[in-house]
């Protein structure tokens, strides 16, 4: 199957800059723990696979090199 709006995951986040992607990183840790908080494990889980996934991004993230 041929999907044309796929992009490789390199690029995915190339707009994006390190400092951006570890803001969305804690803040969905901290929506995890609200939802732990209120009993919700489910929406807790999603959460933590969304953080984690922001935490890879910014570990891919070439920042330029200062001199």
């Amino acid at each position: 199957m041929y999907m044309e709006n796929t992009r490789p995951r390199t690029d995915r986040h190339s707009g994006s800059s390190r400092k951006c992607l570890m803001e969305k990183h804690r803040q969905h840790l901290a929506f995890a723990a609200l939802k732990i908080s209120a009993g919700d494990r489910v929406g807790a889980e999603n959460d933590y696979q969304h953080a984690e996934h922001f935490y890879r991004s910014a570990a891919e993230v070439k920042e330029p090199e200062t001199s």
